[in-house]
């Protein structure tokens, strides 16, 4: 679903979580529900997408890399888009066997998230079409990164954190690109809610 800044506003003031999964927010027009992991997988894909207009994703190699094991048609997913994986800032390659090597992540991925987004990555690449564009590829590995980096479902946040994912969300928000279609927020307003209380 589309939505604008205006939607977000300058003025919207976290008040806490419901459930350690939803962002409460106010301001002058009513009271909006964020789902934060959406919402800050929204904000990172968005960041990914625009920082890669300038070049590469800033990487961060691992200490020791992580070798796990994959069906074939999964490494040969990441090898046929080692090129796309390297520009978002991951260093992958076959160790021999059925065995894959990652040697470095994307700066915004969370380092025990590297192994689970790398897996992931490969189921999802093995389903897209070979003849897919670069732009597409590029754009199911950001989101893919997106997805793993953000805040999830039943993490507590501060207030700090969530007064910052809703500043980024309402500078972000003038693209309709959502990686995975799921609404971000939900808005009820001032007229609805005096409505529902019979003060209309």
């Amino acid at each position: 679903p589309e939505f604008t800044a205006e939607q977000i506003g300058p003025a919207l003031v976290p008040i806490g979580q419901f459930r350690d999964t939803f962002i409460i927010a106010v301001d002058n027009d009513g009271i909006v529900i964020i789902d934060q992991h959406v919402a800050h997988e929204r904000v990172l894909f968005e960041q990914v997408m625009e920082r890669l207009t300038s070049g590469p994703l800033e990487s961060q190699r691992l200490l020791s890399p992580v070798m796990f094991e994959l069906p074939a048609a999964q490494r040969d997913a990441l090898e046929a888009h080692s090129k796309d994986l390297e520009r978002l800032g991951f260093d992958v390659g076959n160790f021999g066997g059925d065995s894959v090597r990652v040697g470095a992540v994307p700066a915004v991925l969370v380092l025990g998230e590297c192994e689970g987004a790398v897996r992931a990555l490969a189921e999802d690449l093995e389903g897209l079409d070979h003849g897919a564009s670069v732009d597409e590829s590029l754009r199911r590995i950001a989101a893919m990164t997106a997805c793993h980096a953000a805040v999830k479902a039943n993490d507590r946040l501060t207030l700090e954190k969530m007064a910052h994912i809703l500043t980024e969300l309402q500078r972000t928000a003038y693209s309709t690109v959502c990686p995975h279609g799921r609404p971000v927020l939900l808005r009820l307003t001032r007229r609805e809610l005096e409505k529902s209380f019979q003060r209309s």
